[in-house]
């Protein structure tokens, strides 16, 4: 149950760089599957999550993501600020230079498949 909450609190921090929320979800197994909508738009997208995750590095994703948003370093899907930039940010944050790395990577290879018609397209990522 704690895991799965881990997963949806990341999910929540990824999809807010979108400007999206999510609407609604289900988990069966390791899959989590929901609906995203935007403010102000009738447009709605589904998602699938496939969890294979650890859940500490999933903690440390939805900081990162939080702080791309809380301090303006990403627009739309791309941050912004070079990656030397983040790390810099990062280490003042008292972050380890392989905590620093693995998430970053984490971030840069991770997607969220969007369904569309019951089939998966495109996706969700983030990238410099």
């Amino acid at each position: 149950m704690m895991e799965q909450l881990i997963i949806v609190n990341f999910l929540k921090s990824f999809f807010k760089i979108f400007k999206a929320k999510i609407e609604n979800y289900k988990i069966t197994g390791k899959e989590l599957q929901g609906i995203l909508s935007w403010d102000n738009e009738d447009d709605k997208q589904g998602f699938i999550f496939r969890d294979e995750f650890d859940a500490l590095l999933l903690s440390k994703a939805s900081y990162l993501c939080d702080y791309l948003n809380t301090f303006k370093l990403i627009d739309g899907d791309k941050i912004i600020i070079s990656e030397l930039d983040l790390v810099e940010k990062l280490k003042k944050d008292n972050w380890s230079d392989k905590e620093i790395m693995e998430t970053i990577s984490f971030l840069l290879n991770f997607d969220v498949k969007m369904i569309d018609d019951g089939e998966e397209t495109d996706s969700f990522f983030i990238h410099f």
